[in-house]
C-alpha cells in the first residue's frame, strides 16, 4: 500500500545504456477524469508493441504531478516495452475508479502512440492488486502475463483487519488517549474534514506520530521503551499481540491505515459515501477476552459491503495469462498470507507465488537481483519458456549477482510457508455471493454512488477474458 514500496530496487539500467533512455520519447499531462499520465516510448517503438502498465501503491495525497514508472522503467525499455502509469483520480484506496483510470490511460497511449499488441501490468501492494486485477478485466489488448509484488491480494478482506485494530484501540484506550469521533452511525469514522490534510506518506514515524497524538498518550508509542510507563507498555503489547504486529514501526502505520485511510474509505462521496462494508456481528475475539467482551459489533450495510467486494476482490478469471507474484517474509502491512488469495483462484500452471526470507521486516523489500530475476523469468514464461519455479528463480537471481549485473542478496525460499490468512485476519461470518460482473462495466449501485457512472469500453477481441 505504501508509495515508498521496493526502495531497494533502483534499477540504473542494467541493461540500458544512457543513449537508449534518452532516444526514447515522454509524454505527461491530465487527462479528462483528473488523473495524471506519465507514458514513455522507447525508440522503434510501433503500434502493435508491447506495453507495461505500471501501478503504484497507495498514495494519500491527491495527485498533483505525473506518476513514476516503477522501480524496472530502465529496463523494461531497453527490452522495447512501451510503458504508461495513471496516478488514479482517487486517493487512497483507490479501486473505485483504478480499472476506468487504466482504460482511459490507455486510450490517451493509443492517441500517442497507436494501440499496443499486448499489456503487462505490473505493480506492489495496493498496486500489485490493480495489477492482478488489470488481467481480468475486460477491454484490454491482450494480456499475456502480470508481475505482482506484495499484492494485498486480499481485497475487501484486508480491511478487516484494519476495522479489528481500530474498535481493539477504543477497548485497550479507553482510559487513556481518545482518538476522535466522527458522525452517528460510524462513529469510528473520522468525518473527511478531520482528516489532516498533510499525511503522504505513512513510512513517516514522526509525521504519522504527530498524526495520532492520542496513540502516543496510551501506547507510549513514539517515546523511547525506558520512558513509557508500565500502563503505556501494556496497552501497547496488548493491541500488538490483537493484530499479530511485532515491529513498532509496522504497528503505527497500520493504527495510521485504520485511522485515516479507512475514514476516507468510507465517507469519500467517490467511494463508499458514508456506508459502512464492515461486520463485527459473530466475529471470535476470545484470543482477548477483555476486546471480545467490549469491542463495538457493527453490521454491514448489505449494499454497501456487496460494492465494496466487487471492487476490492480478485476474482482471478485471467484467460492464459501467467501470473508471477512475490512477497517479503515479514512484511506486516500486506501480509505473506495475501498469496493465499491467489493460489485460490489461479490454476497452478498459470502461476508462480514466491516468498523471499527476510531477516527484518520490510514492506516490498525485495533486493536489485530478486526483482530482476521475477521479472525476466515472467517476461521467459509468457514468451514460451517452461513456467519458472520457486528455485529457479533463486538460481537466476544468483547469476545476476555473481555476474555483477544486479545487487542482492538472492533470498528465495522454495520452501517457505505462509500463516492461513484467517489465522492472522480474524475470519467474518458468511458474506452472501455477488454477482461476478466487469469492472469496466459495472454500474455502482443507486443508492451509493450515483454520480459515478461506468461506461461500458469496446471489448477487444484478440483475447477475450471471461
Amino acid at each position: 500500500m505504501l508509495r515508498y514500496l521496493w526502495l531497494a530496487l533502483v534499477v540504473c539500467g542494467l541493461w540500458a545504456s544512457r543513449d537508449v533512455r534518452a532516444a526514447s520519447q515522454e509524454f505527461t499531462g491530465i487527462a479528462p477524469s483528473g488523473a495524471w499520465y506519465h507514458i514513455e516510448l522507447p525508440a522503434g517503438w510501433n503500434a502493435g508493441g508491447p506495453l507495461v502498465m505500471y501501478q503504484h501503491g497507495l498514495d494519500f495525497k491527491n495527485a498533483s504531478n505525473p506518476p513514476g514508472l516503477g522501480p524496472l522503467s530502465s529496463v523494461m525499455l531497453a527490452e522495447g516495452y512501451a510503458i504508461a502509469a495513471t496516478s488514479y483520480r482517487q486517493r487512497g484506496w483507490a479501486l473505485f475508479s483504478a480499472i476506468e483510470d487504466n482504460h482511459e490511460l490507455l486510450d490517451v497511449f493509443e492517441r500517442i502512440a497507436g494501440a499496443p499488441g499486448e499489456i503487462l501490468p505490473f505493480g506492489g501492494s495496493l498496486g500489485g492488486l490493480i495489477a492482478l486485477k488489470l488481467a481480468e478485466a475486460r477491454g484490454f489488448p491482450p494480456v499475456r502475463g502480470a508481475f505482482a509484488l506484495c499484492p494485498v491480494a486480499a481485497g475487501s478482506r484486508a480491511w478487516d483487519a484494519a476495522i479489528d485494530l481500530r474498535l481493539a484501540y477504543d477497548v485497550v484506550c479507553a482510559s487513556a488517549g481518545h482518538l476522535p469521533t466522527g458522525a452517528e452511525p460510524l462513529p469510528w469514522a473520522l468525518n473527511l474534514d478531520q482528516i489532516p490534510d498533510n499525511l503522504n506518506d505513512f513510512s513517516d514515524q514522526v509525521q504519522v506520530a504527530e498524526a495520532l497524538v492520542p496513540l502516543n498518550q496510551c501506547t507510549g508509542i513514539n517515546l523511547p521503551t525506558g520512558w513509557r510507563n508500565d500502563a503505556m507498555q501494556r496497552r501497547l503489547d496488548e493491541l500488538m499481540t490483537f493484530s499479530h504486529i511485532s515491529d513498532e514501526n509496522f504497528f503505527l502505520t497500520n493504527v495510521a491505515y485504520a485511522v485515516f485511510v479507512m475514514s476516507d474509505l468510507v465517507r469519500a462521496l467517490d467511494k463508499l459515501g458514508n456506508r459502512n462494508p464492515f461486520t463485527t456481528v459473530g466475529v471470535d475475539y476470545s484470543s482477548d477476552p477483555a476486546i471480545d467482551a467490549g469491542i463495538a459489533r457493527i453490521s454491514a450495510d448489505p449494499a454497501a459491503a456487496a460494492w465494496f467486494r466487487a471492487v476490492s476482490d480478485f476474482e482471478g478469471n485471467i484467460g492464459a495469462a501467467k501470473i508471477l507474484s512475490m512477497h517479503t517474509s515479514r512484511d506486516q502491512l500486506a501480509i505473506p498470507s495475501n498469496q493465499e488469495f491467489i493460489r485460490k483462484v489461479v490454476p497452478a500452471d498459470q502461476l508462480t507465488s514466491a516468498i523471499v526470507d527476510e531477516d527484518t521486516p520490510t514492506h516490498c523489500g525485495f533486493t536489485e537481483a530478486e526483482g530482476l530475476a521475477g521479472w525476466e523469468a515472467l517476461r521467459a514464461w509468457k514468451n514460451g519458456a517452461p513456467q519458472p519455479g520457486v528455485a529457479a528463480l533463486q538460481q537466476a537471481c544468483s547469476n545476476l549477482e555473481a555476474s555483477g549485473a544486479a545487487n542482492g542478496p538472492c533470498r528465495f525460499n522454495p520452501d517457505a510457508q505462509i500463516a492461513p490468512f484467517d489465522s492472522i485476519v480474524r475470519p467474518r461470518p458468511a458474506a452472501p455471493p455477488i454477482s461476478p460482473r466487469n469492472h469496466s462495466q459495472r454500474a455502482i449501485p443507486d443508492n451509493l454512488l450515483q454520480s459515478h457512472e461506468r461506461a461500458a469500453r469496446p471489448q477487444h477481441t484478440a483475447f477475450a477474458q471471461p
